[in-house]
């Protein structure tokens, strides 16, 4: 009798034990499927883009919306830093007008003779005021200038401007030492630190690119004003 006891209390906290293990799957997933669902919310829908943007049905009809969102990845905090009426103009569904890889680093560095076959130059700025940026493709003869760094990853933000004095502006930053600069940072850690990126493009395919974080004007060299107004003016 005391064994058949025994067993019967054995199957009872087996069962209790399962029903818990249970309980506990089914939470994790739940936890999981929200945090999926925190992800997927932060892109815009297609009537938040439509109401938030101002948007008319003229402007956007012959496009896919949600497409259109995906590849341009807008969300709330974005919507308002991207010109999505000059967007929705330029929209093909296709590849973007995509430089940014002038930053990355991998290309072959330019070491000598920098003033000869260039073929475009980036600027970005980032101070506590805001951010500048400017592209130059000297090869196209064309200048793109905007308040934000998404200007690297899709140029159609913003219409180009018809540009002829790039051997005027590369003779100019030449004489001004821009190809003397060394990257440099400041070592101690510090809120809204400030930020430039300065890359040349050759037709080579290598790079001159030099970066500076901290206080620009403690770690550039004085003549990075004229610079700054060179490239922005």
């Amino acid at each position: 009798m005391r064994n058949i006891k025994t067993v019967i209390l054995m199957i009872m906290a087996l069962s209790l034990l399962a029903a818990g293990c249970s309980a506990g799957t089914e939470e994790k997933n739940g936890n999981l499927k929200e945090g999926e669902n925190i992800k997927t919310e932060k892109l815009l829908t297609v009537d938040e883009l439509i109401r938030l943007s101002e948007i008319t049905e003229a402007e956007y009809s012959d496009v896919d919306l949600q497409q259109f969102i995906d590849d341009y990845a807008i969300t709330e905090e974005n919507v308002d830093s991207l010109n999505i009426k000059l967007l929705l103009e330029n929209y093909d569904g296709e590849e973007r007008g995509d430089v940014s890889d002038i930053f990355t680093g991998t290309a072959k560095e330019r070491t000598e003779d920098f003033t000869a076959g260039v073929t475009a130059v980036a600027f970005y700025e980032n101070v506590n005021t805001g951010s500048e940026c400017v592209y130059y493709n000297l090869a196209a003869g064309q200048r793109y200038r905007a308040s934000n760094c998404y200007l690297f990853s899709d140029l159609s933000q913003t219409e180009a401007e018809l540009y002829s004095d790039g051997e005027m502006l590369i003779d100019q930053m030449d004489s001004l030492g821009v190809f003397s600069w060394e990257s440099s940072s400041d070592s101690e850690a510090m809120e809204d630190a400030q930020s430039m990126e300065l890359a040349v493009s050759y037709e080579d395919g290598a790079v001159f690119h030099v970066s500076s974080t901290g206080i620009l004007s403690k770690l550039l060299p004085d003549t990075y004003t004229e610079i700054r107004r060179l490239l922005l003016g």
